[in-house]
């Protein structure tokens, strides 16, 4: 006979329905291709509202298309912000 305390350690991340179980990728660290440094940014709101229509028109997230256009700057050589 097992107790309440054996039954618990017994359980495991399983189950019979798809998509059950252990999240993907838990317990065995971070993917290589995970984005590790997090950024947070100001928009206005016509910048916002302009990069949602982005995102709209692509079919992506919003988040994809502000990290392609960063990441797309940046590889252009971007230098800083521009003083008028």
């Amino acid at each position: 006979m097992t107790s309440k305390g054996t039954m618990k350690k017994r359980k495991t991340w399983g189950g019979a329905r798809p998509g059950a179980g252990r999240p993907k990728g838990s317990g065995t660290g971070s993917s290589p291709d995970a984005r590790v440094y997090r950024v947070a940014i100001m928009l206005s709101r016509v910048d916002r509202e302009r990069l949602e229509s982005l995102a709209a028109g692509t079919g992506k997230p919003v988040a994809t298309i502000a990290y392609e256009l960063i990441v797309r700057g940046l590889r252009n050589g971007a230098r800083g912000p521009r003083t008028s």
